[in-house]
């Protein structure tokens, strides 16, 4: 019996140690990371088209490889006329592209927006 039980602590900790599948969602643990991320691309599309928004605070944030990198953050954004919404935010980043960040914001209460930028 505790042979069992020590090898059911073995594989566990085996398996626990492993690299993130590739093309697999990861959790973002340092939110700075998504912070900074976020804030660059509303910086560049304040600059253009818009949407114009700021950052007031991230929940959440995952990560995956796919062609480039997408990252999902929930956050809550402040509008021009200073209303506060909780967005789910897709950063779709491919950088040898032209305009090759796609940032799609799904916000409570409104439809779906995407807008693209350059890296």
């Amino acid at each position: 019996m505790k042979v069992w039980i020590f090898l059911g602590f073995c594989m566990a900790m085996a398996m626990a140690s492993q690299p993130p599948i590739s093309g697999g969602i990861t959790s973002v643990r340092n939110l700075k990371e998504a912070e900074k991320e976020l804030n660059a691309s509303l910086a560049k599309l304040a600059t253009g088209d818009g949407p114009r928004y700021r950052l007031v605070k991230i929940y959440s944030a995952t990560r995956q490889v796919v062609a480039g990198r997408k990252s999902e953050i929930v956050a809550d954004l402040v509008d021009n006329n200073g209303k506060t919404k909780k967005c789910n935010v897709t950063i779709w980043s491919r950088p040898w592209l032209p305009d090759g960040i796609e940032v799609t914001f799904r916000c409570d209460g409104e439809q779906k927006l995407t807008r693209k930028h350059s890296a």
